[in-house]
């Protein structure tokens, strides 16, 4: 289609050249790039923007008050209140003054790291659709999301694991689930693997009684079987994904168990964190999610996208980001289970000499009314 208009096709950004056979080979950019790697810290439930690094002196000092041209205002629920201004104190933080909540005083402590984007805008307030947007660009499902685009452009630097994994919170997974990493149009073998660091992949182990040369000759005349299908149906891209996933699996076998046991992680690096709290169980739980994000992209696994924040388990905002009537009460409780964990990720990355190669984007898939 492209080529029939030249305009666009000259426009067009240059197709990347892949093999089938090997659609996690490592590709280079068409420009210079200092990141290699991408980890998403993606709060699921629309976090206040209000409440964490959007200050807003005008709204403290409105406090109360209508807001202007309400009546041009239509509210996804509920009567149109007053301005309300954030229950969080905001204070300037690092050398550059940046103004960042009381709610993660962790993270405001490295705000001389951070750039903050304020002007971005969505085009929904419902969750599901807002979480495909910031993932992929549209509203709809079937698009490919950000993580897709990236490895089906550049690959992975590690053909022993994923190229492309999804975390999900320790409590489930965000309400557009499965949507947030897959692949839309794009070749099936850039979708995202999910697993966690408490729940680790499924079915890597051999079943009971099955030997390890049964099971490498069942492959090896599997994937026979398939390449002659595959010299039938070449663009299959279907058949091509699963017979590069079957060869992946056969790796993760090792590769996977190894980067999901943080026993050898040591105490300093677990207290950094927070993952060993024991009064607060689920930070513990999300910062171990978050040390694994560190030692994927350790590993050059190309693309992590870390959740924060589960669908609806429990009411509304109770196991995510999606606060209203109760927002000070339940926000009093997620903002430690991310703020501690998501700093510690930062510094960790930063002493390791990796945050000079590792975009790390926090976002959320909209933000709230005052």
């Amino acid at each position: 289609m492209l080529q029939n208009d030249r305009l666009l096709h000259a426009a067009a950004p240059l197709r990347p050249q892949i093999d089938p056979a090997h659609p996690y080979a490592a590709r280079p950019p068409h420009v210079p790039a200092k990141a290699k790697n991408v980890i998403v810290i993606f709060c699921s439930g629309a976090c206040s923007q209000l409440d964490t690094f959007d200050y807003k002196p005008e709204l403290i000092r409105r406090h109360g008050q209508p807001m202007p041209g309400a009546g041009d205002l239509v509210t996804f629920q509920g009567a149109q209140g007053n301005l309300t201004r954030s229950p969080w104190e905001f204070k300037p933080r690092g050398e550059c003054g940046k103004m960042v909540s009381d709610l993660v005083p962790n993270l405001g402590e490295l705000a001389d790291d951070m750039c903050f984007v304020h002007s971005l805008t969505g085009k929904t307030n419902t969750h599901g659709p807002g979480e495909n947007f910031m993932s992929t660009g549209y509203t709809l499902d079937g698009f490919p999301s950000m993580g897709a685009w990236v490895t089906w452009a550049l690959g992975s630097e590690n053909q022993e694991l994923p190229a492309y994994v999804a975390i999900p919170d320790p409590r489930g997974t965000p309400q557009s689930s499965v949507n947030n990493w897959g692949s839309g149009f794009l070749p099936a073998a850039y979708q995202g693997t999910d697993f966690n660091a408490t729940n680790p992949l499924r079915n890597l182990e051999l079943p009971s009684g099955v030997k390890r040369s049964t099971d490498v000759a069942t492959r090896r005349f599997l994937q026979q079987l398939n390449a002659r299908h595959l010299e039938r149906y070449p663009g299959d891209t279907e058949l091509a994904a699963r017979m590069s996933s079957y060869a992946l699996a056969a790796r993760m076998q090792l590769s996977v168990p190894e980067v999901t046991d943080l026993s050898s992680e040591p105490d300093h690096i677990l207290s950094l964190y927070g993952a060993n709290d024991r009064e607060n169980t689920l930070k513990a739980s999300f910062a171990r999610n978050c040390i694994l994000a560190r030692r994927l992209v350790e590993k050059g696994v190309r693309f992590v996208q870390l959740f924060n924040g589960a669908y609806q388990t429990g009411g509304e905002g109770v196991s995510n980001w999606d606060g209203h009537k109760q927002l000070h009460a339940q926000y009093s409780k997620h903002g430690p289970v991310l703020d501690q964990p998501a700093a510690g990720l930062l510094k960790d990355l930063k002493q390791r000499g990796l945050l000079k190669e590792t975009l790390v984007v926090w976002c959320t898939e909209f933000g709230r009314m005052p």
